[in-house]
């Protein structure tokens, strides 16, 4: 009888803990482990969340400076029917620096496969008179021009008996909107 008791009293405590790991622990611990899973769950959704937020914030920087740099391309860019324009501003400028124009021709260069269609490439091949550095003070001012996009060509000779004065001749590349593509996608 003794020994029941014993054990009665010895297996009360450890039914009463069984009884309370079964009846709460348990249920506890999967609700906690749940909720930790909901937790981790929820951190990877808002890192994915914030990374698409982040892209997204990019993205717009970059549009904004893409359309930035368009605006400021069609701004520098005249329309190919403005450009006698930049022509006579060549002449005015030669004027201006001392020298004398022989002859003034416009041609096209074709565009490159991944160059826009909206885009031409009007050049001009002119053939100058004057000194050394006026000549490289005009060539300054040219590459100053809307539109200007390199100096293609360029020849320099002189002859004895005008030395001081040389002859020159530049093809000039532009570019330029055709039509009013410029202003389409304002």
């Amino acid at each position: 009888m003794k020994f029941r008791i014993a054990y009665l009293w010895f297996g009360l405590p450890v039914l009463i803990v069984v009884f309370w790991l079964f009846a709460f622990y348990a249920p506890m611990a999967a609700a906690i482990n749940g909720q930790r899973k909901e937790l981790l769950s929820v951190q990877k959704e808002k890192q994915t969340i914030e990374r698409a937020l982040r892209d997204i914030i990019e993205a717009r920087k970059k549009d904004a400076r893409a359309r930035s740099s368009l605006e400021g391309s069609f701004r520098n860019i005249p329309l190919y029917s403005h450009f006698p324009g930049v022509i006579r501003m060549v002449a005015q400028t030669a004027k201006r620096e001392g020298i004398v124009i022989d002859a003034l021709d416009t041609t096209m260069i074709p565009n490159e496969p991944q160059q826009p269609d909206a885009l031409t490439k009007p050049a001009l091949d002119v053939a100058l008179k004057g000194r050394f550095l006026d000549m490289g003070r005009f060539l300054e001012d040219i590459q100053k021009q809307n539109g200007f996009k390199r100096i293609d060509e360029a020849r320099i000779s002189y002859n004895d008996k005008e030395y001081p004065v040389l002859t020159g001749r530049f093809l000039v590349e532009f570019r330029a909107w055709r039509g009013n593509t410029a202003l389409e996608g304002k």
